[in-house]
């Protein structure tokens, strides 16, 4: 009786152990899966600061350029100004009624 209490002990241990080392792998890939995603998701951040931020030097640059072509050209800039305002003003009331 007492071979077959300790084999069956012997099973309960060795069943223990595997089960250990298995929450002990699962552990270590959730924490290399948690590592992995910070890095991705602080890359992502990385890159959508350096796009926001070449959009912005991209909007000023524009702004740049509009004034400097204004200053520049002010009848033909106002021309521009009206006939796209007019192109508007007909656009719209037919848009609302469809």
């Amino acid at each position: 009786m007492n071979s077959q209490r300790a084999s069956s002990e012997y099973g309960v241990n060795c069943v223990g152990r595997d089960f250990k080392e298995t929450a002990r792998r699962v552990e270590k890939g959730v924490q290399d899966a948690k590592a992995a995603i910070a890095e991705k998701l602080d890359e992502g951040l990385t890159a959508a600061r350096r796009s926001l931020k070449r959009s912005r030097y991209a909007v000023e640059d524009g702004l740049e350029d509009a004034t400097y072509t204004i200053k520049r050209h002010p009848i033909r800039s106002v021309a521009i100004g009206v006939a796209a305002g007019a192109a508007l003003g007909l656009l719209i009331p037919r848009l609302g009624k469809k």
